[in-house]
């Protein structure tokens, strides 16, 4: 059986393995693992090369577009839409004891 290397092979061109990709997004190797079975950026377009799994580095589904993403996200018109409109404002009441004064002397007002 052979023995394995002390250095992994180089990831493709434009391409990381997970431990790196897990380094560049902050995110848990375990997450990243998770995201990938839910095909859910950034680990959609991941794909196994042997073992180990290789993440793009650009194009649509890549860390560089999970980037952007994160960082100019799109405004989504349907939460917008469906959000509650604003509590109309309390008036302060007056006091229940000049109330009742009002009531039973109205020239006392």
């Amino acid at each position: 059986m052979p023995t394995p290397s002390q250095n992994p092979p180089d990831a493709p061109a434009g391409h990381v393995w997970i431990d790196e990709a897990s380094r560049l997004t902050g995110l848990t190797v375990k997450t990243l693992y998770n995201r990938r079975y839910k095909k859910e950026a950034p680990a959609k377009g991941s794909f196994p090369i042997g073992r180990k799994l290789a993440f793009p580095l650009d194009g649509p589904d890549g860390i560089n577009a999970w980037f952007d993403a994160q960082r100019n996200p799109v405004p989504d018109a349907t939460a917008e839409h469906d959000s509650r409109p604003p509590e109309p404002r309390k008036l302060p009441r007056a006091s229940t004891r000049a109330h009742s004064r009002r009531e039973l002397d109205p020239a006392a007002a």
